[in-house]
């Protein structure tokens, strides 16, 4: 029988399993059944049903379901108020020019800014905490921040009273170099915290308390917000 290339062969039948291929083994030319070749690659039919798949996103989104969760608020995105406020300013670094966004808050009066953030409808409504990034351009001492807040849900009025304020020391050690404060205890929020809502905090120097000792301005850069998730998405 002449040679010819496979593109020349006849075309098969079904394969019943008991057809004759060559193979290599052992470094010697054997024959083989197709069915031996099947056996050895994997089952002929799996058990497995459609059901058995079709979990699978939600059981992958259940391990990322529950967890910790940050928002950084940079200090040009809070806003201070008219009386008693914060003063915007920015720094200039003279040797590589970086420029930075601060809310200054003086050391002789209390004073404040506001974040109004709109938190993921997968937040578990629980308590935050917030960790104040900032700078002093100068002087020595601690800074004590004071930080509270506010659930506004629909139909609430917007002159809300915040929650019972907590507090954080954090020492100068520096000056114009980056101050990660510590992160604050639970902040609980007063109202009730809904999935349409929005979260007002306040934070401020608390310059009337004993522990405030830093005798220049302490730099805001920002606020990182820590908050929990029970849910896997916004869905």
């Amino acid at each position: 029988m002449p040679a010819l290339p496979i593109s020349q062969l006849p075309t098969s039948a079904a394969l019943t399993g008991v057809e004759l291929l060559p193979a290599v083994q052992d470094g010697a030319t054997v024959r083989a059944t197709v069915a031996q070749l099947r056996a050895g690659l994997a089952e002929v039919a799996h058990g497995h049903a459609l059901a058995d798949v079709s979990g699978l996103p939600a059981a992958l989104a259940s391990k990322r379901a529950v967890g910790r969760r940050s928002l950084w608020l940079p200090a040009a995105t809070l806003n201070a108020p008219a009386s008693g406020g914060a003063v915007a300013g920015s720094t200039d670094s003279p040797s590589h020019g970086v420029v930075l966004r601060t809310l200054d808050f003086a050391a002789d009066a209390v004073t404040t800014a506001q974040a109004l953030i709109a938190l993921p409808k997968a937040w578990n409504r629980g308590s935050l905490t917030v960790q104040p990034l900032w700078t002093a351009s100068g002087g020595g001492g601690s800074v004590v921040w004071s930080v509270g807040g506010v659930a506004l849900g629909d139909g609430d009025g917007l002159d809300a009273a915040g929650g019972a304020p907590v507090t954080l020391t954090d020492a100068l050690t520096t000056a114009d170099a980056l101050h990660a404060a510590p992160e604050s205890p639970a902040i609980t929020l007063a109202g009730t915290p809904t999935a349409d809502g929005l979260t007002l905090l306040t934070i401020a120097r608390a310059a009337e308390d004993a522990a405030d000792t830093l005798d220049a301005p302490a730099r805001l850069l920002g606020l990182r917000v820590f908050y929990l998730v029970d849910a896997a998405s916004d869905d």
